[in-house]
């Protein structure tokens, strides 16, 4: 009963930290990205430098991002993997490479868990054809935080074109 109280007084807490904490944004962005799909490229160009003249780059992050490695999940099996769980399996702990992990459309229904020790992932999808990551996930049946449908431990972990959802069945 002590356990409850204590972990019920821990998420009290969260919350009112979260709800009365200033809100703040860290940036040195002196030109803000456009709102206009059609200017983001030439924006891009213009206010982002190449890799080898930023200075501001953590050096594990240059090391990694010059040995890529693609894996390609798809659900109908013309992939390396038929889900993003099993590709992440296969990363190696201690990682030191950027891994892209490339996701076919479609909607994957699992729960997906990247451990700290697994550095440098992207997870890429179609900008025509987003793939769906969801989990039904509750907070009464995993806990509050692992209900999640995506769970991302380490650094540099990126995403592009994936829609995160959580499907709740009655």
């Amino acid at each position: 009963m002590a356990e409850k109280i204590r972990c019920s007084a821990i998420i009290w807490a969260s919350m009112v930290v979260i709800l009365f904490a200033p809100p703040f944004v860290v940036s040195d962005d002196r030109i803000p990205v456009p709102p206009n799909k059609a200017q983001v490229a030439s924006w891009f160009n213009a206010n982002v430098k190449p890799l080898a003249q930023r200075k501001d780059i953590d050096p594990p992050l240059v090391t990694a991002e010059k040995f890529k490695k693609v894996i390609k999940v798809m659900k109908d099996g013309k992939g390396h993997f038929k889900t993003i769980t099993d590709a992440i399996k296969s990363i190696p702990a201690g990682n030191t490479k950027r891994v892209i992990i490339h996701i076919g459309g479609g909607v994957y229904n699992e729960k997906i868990k990247i451990e700290r020790t697994k550095p440098f992932i992207t997870f890429y999808g179609s900008p025509n054809n987003m793939p769906n990551l969801t989990f039904g996930g509750t907070a009464f049946h995993h806990g509050t935080v692992d209900s999640a449908t995506l769970i991302v431990e380490p650094d540099y972990f990126v995403a592009a074109n994936i829609i995160f959802s959580v499907s709740i069945s009655s």
